[in-house]
């Protein structure tokens, strides 16, 4: 039923338990699993400032990259000897968006992913990542508690 996986991963508890979850169904149906990672965004107009500001930029913009793909790092390691095929991906951009445009694009056929990540509170107030990716993913969404 289920050929391609697609678990987004933040480095919370929620997303972790979403992608043992994945992998056991992966392993039950003998689909691929990709884990995907997707740093946020600055606003482009704070790299355009040479000074102080723009330096801080980019140590956050290094901080945010370094971050995300010791979280990949760790995943991959955990389920390396699974018995699952899987990949890593780490891009930039609009969680949300980028997690339904891979799905998409990638021609998965479900994602699975934890009901709220590291960002509960804003989640609180804009509506969380999980709930957006709900309503405009192409496929099928497992939301995992």
């Amino acid at each position: 039923m289920y050929k391609k996986v697609l678990v987004p991963l933040d480095g919370s508890i929620r997303a972790n338990v979403a992608a043992e979850h994945a992998m056991e169904l992966a392993k039950t149906m003998n689909a691929e699993v990709m884990f995907l990672h997707v740093i946020p965004a600055l606003p482009p107009y704070v790299n355009s400032y040479s000074d102080r500001l723009g330096g801080a930029y980019q140590q956050i913009n290094d901080e945010l990259e370094t971050t995300g793909r010791e979280i990949m790092d760790k995943a991959r390691k955990e389920y390396e000897n699974s018995g699952v095929s899987l990949e890593v991906k780490v891009i930039w951009g609009n969680p949300a968006m980028e997690i339904c445009r891979e799905s998409k694009e990638g021609r998965f056929d479900l994602i699975i992913m934890g009901s709220r990540g590291l960002g509960e509170i804003k989640g609180y107030l804009m509506g969380s990542i999980s709930n957006r990716v709900v309503r405009h993913a192409s496929c099928p969404v497992l939301i995992v508690r």
